[in-house]
Parts: structure tokens; sequence; C-alpha cells
């Protein structure tokens, strides 16, 4: 009789030898230091709860919501959202979702970065070989990058409507450097300093 028990319960959550997965689909993105994970469940496919884990290094996974009750349906495709409140900052997270037991999705990863007003992330810093210079352009306004030498003379210029800059350490010699990123709409003036390492 358990036996039988057994295989209802599989059967009933979705479980098929001859299903290959029960993910239709799965994405990410980050938006203000928040990451949206977005994913559909297959038509007639279910599962006994969904259990959303994060991790740093793509490897060891913590869990960081777990929703429970039937997932999926038999006759359409479902579609569900979690956003995650709490990523690392600044850094790699890594995502998987796991199907009442039964299945993995594959990992996604994204890169989660978080300015605060007038400020800058140098990722890597020192830059040998290239780093992310990023900041805060939610408008995507014209930002000028000036690099200047130790004389105050502008030895590098860029512009960009992005979030950031991208330095290439072969583009300078070895040492320290200051810099301004000039928002061409609100006339906001950001200075920094980087060292600069080839090897």
């Amino acid at each position: 009789m358990l036996k039988y028990l057994c295989v209802s319960f599989l059967i009933a959550f979705g479980y098929n030898a001859n299903t290959q997965t029960i993910l239709g689909d799965f994405d990410i993105d980050q938006s203000n230091g928040k990451v949206l994970l977005a994913w559909t469940i297959k038509s007639g496919s279910v599962c006994n709860g969904m259990q959303i884990f994060r991790s740093k290094d793509s490897v060891n996974f913590v869990l960081i919501e777990d929703i429970q009750g039937v997932c999926g349906d038999l006759s359409s495709s479902v579609s569900y959202t979690y956003t995650d409140q709490t990523p690392i900052l600044n850094n790699y997270n890594y995502y998987k979702i796991n199907f009442g037991g039964l299945e993995d999705s594959n990992i996604l990863g994204i890169e989660v970065i978080n300015i605060l007003s007038n400020s800058y992330l140098l990722k890597p810093n020192p830059v040998t070989g290239a780093s992310d210079l990023y900041f805060e352009n939610d408008n995507q306004s014209e930002v000028v990058l000036k690099v200047f030498d130790d004389f105050g003379d502008v030895i590098y210029i860029e512009e960009t409507q992005a979030n950031k800059f991208t330095l290439d350490s072969t583009s300078f010699s070895s040492g320290m450097y200051y810099f301004s990123l000039e928002n061409k709409t609100t006339r906001n003036v950001i200075n920094g300093k980087a060292v600069i390492l080839n090897q």
C-alpha cells in the first residue's frame, strides 16, 4: 500500500520520467540594488513548493526563500517572480531554484552595483589590466571622464551615457592618477583617484 501512495504522490506533483524539465525559462535583472527573478513552469508540470537559493561564488548556496504549496498547472504555463531585497552589493550574486526536490534550475549570475549619490566605485582597484569605474547615472545623462596627471594636465577624456567607464591600464604608465566625472546635465562633478599598475 505504501508503494502505491508514493507513486500517486509523484504523479500528482508532476514527476514524469519522460519529462526533460518543468522549467520553461528563467531570467534575472537588477535595479536599485535589488534583484528580480522571473521564471515560468511549463504547461502540464507541477511541483510541491519552490526554494530559491543565492550564492556569492556559484558553489556554496544558501536558502533565501521557501515558497510553499503546489506550483505550476496541468493545463497552462505559469509565470512567477521574486525580488531579492538584500543581495550582496557591489558583487556577483548567483541564483538557482529547486522545484519540490525534483529539479534544479540552471544557475544565473548578475553583478549588483549600488553606488551612493555623489560617489563612485572603481573595481578592481588598483587597476591591473582593466577596471570598471561605476557611478550613478539613472537618467542616462552625458557624463565626461577626465584623467589628470600629477601636474593637473588632462591626459585622457571619454564620454558615455551609461553608468560606467572601463579603465585600461595599458593606456597609462604605472602610478597615481586623479580623475573627475562631470554630469553635463546637472553639472555635478565627482572627483576621485586611481592607482594603475602595469606588470
